[in-house]
């Protein structure tokens, strides 16, 4: 058991590596364009573009410009779970004061809390597990969310949809956040249950 799954992990942690360029490259294309609230047109073209030519069924938001895109596993049935992944795409209402390349063109306005880089993460593992749909028993929803920051952006899409997506209800969600403050790269944390819901 243990030689099958390094296997796994060590195909699949190759195969991110291989894509890392790209996703570094949609990363700052993000972070150079940023956009706030439940209105996130340039974001969402830059999305669907990053997921184009990926066997996904995509539906747009029409209360905000969220993306929801469902990978049907090869083995999935009406019995098989399904599982959302989750990330937010707006930025703050804050200037950007570090001179990179990559810097906001926008003032006023950068991916200060890293909502670029969520995109970026969920854009990969929709790569990722397309290219593993065969291996898949079950569903994947992937949720491209807009306003995060005190906009409901969350409660726009389940209202649209987003938690029957696959036509049977989600099983698990997942989500993340980047927390480079007290984690070395490559490390992660996490805990047993409800984790980041809300700050109130």
């Amino acid at each position: 058991m243990t030689d099958t799954v390094s296997t796994v992990g060590g195909t699949t942690l190759r195969a991110a590596r291989r894509m890392r360029d790209g996703l570094v490259t949609l990363r700052h294309e993000l972070h150079a364009d940023p956009e706030i609230g439940l209105e996130l047109p340039r974001t969402r073209q830059k999305v669907l573009d990053a997921l184009d030519g990926l066997p996904l069924e995509i539906r747009q938001g029409s209360s905000c410009t969220s993306v929801t895109a469902v990978l049907r596993g090869t083995h999935s049935d009406d019995d098989a779970p399904v599982v959302l992944l989750r990330a937010d795409m707006d930025a703050l209402p804050v200037h950007e004061e570090i001179d990179v390349a990559y810097r906001s063109r926008t003032d006023g306005v950068m991916h200060a809390c890293g909502h670029d880089l969520h995109t970026a993460m969920l854009v990969g593992a929709a790569r990722l597990l397309a290219d593993r749909r065969d291996e898949l028993a079950g569903d994947v929803v992937l949720m491209f969310q807009p306003g995060e920051e005190n906009f409901d952006g969350a409660r726009h899409m389940i209202d649209e949809g987003v938690l029957d997506a696959a036509g049977r209800p989600v099983t698990a969600a997942y989500g993340l956040h980047v927390f480079s403050a007290d984690l070395e790269p490559g490390e992660f944390a996490t805990r047993p249950g409800t984790l980041m819901s809300a700050t109130d």
